[in-house]
């Protein structure tokens, strides 16, 4: 064959390799999503949290302080100086995005009354928006938690236009709102608020809780099927969705204590208590205190926590949160779930105490 008739060939051989490369690439899988963040909790009265938050502030992606408090009619906001904190964020070679959470706690209550004002008068509305504005520019805030709790019926009502109103003023800022929700129907808020927010923080713990009967704080049949129900057919990248590392003591008919992973097991050891760690559950064991009271103990574990993160990231939402820092088994910063998320689980009812 000649050089000069051999162009056409070389031609369409070029072709036909060009196509079929275009085609490989069509066939692509698409791109895996997004790793998703991984958000801490933190309360700056518990020397453990700055502990932990000492040690582990390069492991996070997300630190959203209890700094904030909602603490009158007219949208004013206590701050919590924190130093201690602000220098471990300021030294750390990776800084952590900061969502302080701002809540209606102050005073051990829910202000009901601050927090129906601010969601329903736009005079305290403003005045609200305008002090996080002004809050994260001064400290350089990525945005805000809030976690607005006990509300009336027509503050609940009001909720979901309060929380637009307030995106669009952090977002003209450059900032994020979040806002948490149990992942229960029980705290009667719209279903619908990612519609609202960049962010829902799913609640994803007490199933049992301080004043209930005793029992798991989280088991995985009670956290699968309540995420399902919860995020639906909504977009699961707007949510984040915080797992437990704490754990309750429950006296007999009494409201719990809230204990951490290492003391739970301290307590197991010291009364000589065998635990027991049902597939899919959390770890337990009860023990006879000095006076004859019965107490009953579950936690979360490392090995808990690894388990529903591996049962909650693969849904494809935006972050897995703990709550709290310093109440973590230590363990749960380097665990990683060996096996696929168990499930099952015993069934659990856990009703409310007497009185409660």
């Amino acid at each position: 064959m000649r050089n000069g008739d051999s162009w056409p060939l070389i031609f369409g051989l070029a072709l036909a390799l060009a196509a079929a490369a275009a085609g490989a690439q069509g066939a692509r899988e698409p791109a895996p999503p997004p790793r998703p963040q991984f958000v801490a909790f933190y309360v700056p009265w518990e020397p453990p949290a700055l502990a932990s938050l000492k040690a582990h502030v390069q492991d996070i992606d997300v630190f959203a302080p209890m700094w904030g408090s909602l603490v009158s009619a007219k949208g004013e906001i206590r701050w919590e100086a924190d130093p201690e904190a602000h220098a471990v964020l300021a030294a750390a070679a990776r800084r952590p995005q900061v969502m302080p959470i701002l809540s209606n706690a102050h005073d051990d209550i829910w202000d009901k009354a601050a927090a129906e004002a601010v969601i329903l008068q736009p005079a305290a509305a403003q005045a609200f928006a305008r002090a996080l504005v002004r809050q994260a520019q001064a400290d350089g805030y990525d945005g805000f938690v809030v976690d607005f709790e006990n509300l009336t019926p027509r503050a609940t009502a009001a909720y979901p236009a309060f929380l637009a109103h307030l995106r669009d003023r952090l977002k003209a800022a450059g900032r994020e709102l979040w806002v948490t929700a149990t992942i229960s129907s029980e705290d009667g808020l719209p279903p619908d608020l990612a519609r609202d927010v960049d962010a829902v923080v799913l609640m994803a713990y007490d199933q049992c809780w301080a004043a209930s009967t005793a029992g798991p704080i989280a088991a995985d049949a009670w956290l699968k099927a309540s995420l399902t129900a919860k995020i639906g057919q909504a977009d699961p990248r707007r949510y984040i969705v915080a797992l437990a590392s704490y754990g309750y003591d429950w006296p007999q008919g009494r409201t719990a204590e809230v204990v951490s992973a290492a003391q739970a097991a301290q307590r197991a050891a010291k009364t000589g208590q065998a635990v027991e760690h049902p597939p899919g559950s959390n770890a337990h064991f009860s023990y006879r205190a000095a006076g004859g009271t019965r107490h009953e103990v579950w936690w979360a574990d490392a090995s808990d926590v690894a388990r529903q993160r591996a049962m909650v990231e693969p849904v494809g939402v935006r972050g897995v949160a703990l709550w709290r820092m310093g109440l973590e088994d230590p363990g749960l910063w380097t665990a990683r779930a060996s096996a696929p998320a168990v499930a099952a689980g015993p069934a659990t009812s856990c009703e409310p105490l007497p009185g409660h």
